[in-house]
């Protein structure tokens, strides 16, 4: 089903809507929490991960701000699964990871954390590829650099020289923006 449709049926309270929400999108919430958890954590903490990104959704469904479902989806289990990470004193795989930017309170940071994803997204889009592809896969997907080479045919230290050359041009492009390194620890 459509992601605007889902996210439509799941902002009016639509029940039904939780089942469709967990078959078309349980494979990638699990492969995301499996890539973030599987070091430290075992099966049935990232299925609890799973269960409770889906469930933390349906909670605050009223409070989606994006249209952008399945990203909403991936940030959700990210965080679930960060917090599960932090809960069992485990380290978490990716220190160095500039996307990653809590909820603020405020609401002049909300306006700001707002703009700073935009500019984000757009700094990654801008990559080219293969360099966009391998940047999303290793900051939005968790996956190791060895797997990421695999997939796409290329020797490990290419993606890892790839992954310095884009965080030095994300940053490039947030302070060219208006954007310090400082502004990313929301």
């Amino acid at each position: 089903m459509n992601e605007k449709r889902l996210l439509h049926r799941l902002r009016r309270g639509d029940e039904s809507v939780l089942p469709e929400l967990i078959r078309q999108y349980s494979g990638y919430a699990y492969a995301i929490a499996s890539n973030i958890l599987s070091h430290a954590l075992g099966e049935e903490d990232i299925e609890e991960v799973v269960s409770d990104s889906f469930l933390s959704i349906w909670e605050n469904r009223e409070n989606i701000e994006t249209e952008m479902l399945k990203a909403y989806l991936a940030a959700v289990v990210r965080n679930k699964a960060k917090t599960a990470l932090r809960r069992h004193h485990e380290e978490e795989p990716l220190g160095d990871d500039v996307l990653q930017i809590s909820i603020p309170n405020q609401p002049e940071q909300k306006i700001l954390l707002s703009e700073l994803r935009e500019i984000a997204h757009e700094a990654v889009d801008s990559l080219g590829e293969p360099d966009r592809e391998i940047f999303q896969r290793y900051y939005f997907f968790y996956q190791k650099t060895e797997d990421i080479s695999k997939a796409l045919g290329l020797k490990d230290a290419t993606v890892r020289a790839k992954l310095a050359r884009g965080r030095k041009r994300l940053k490039d492009y947030l302070t060219e923006r208006g954007f310090s390194c400082e502004d990313t620890h929301y």
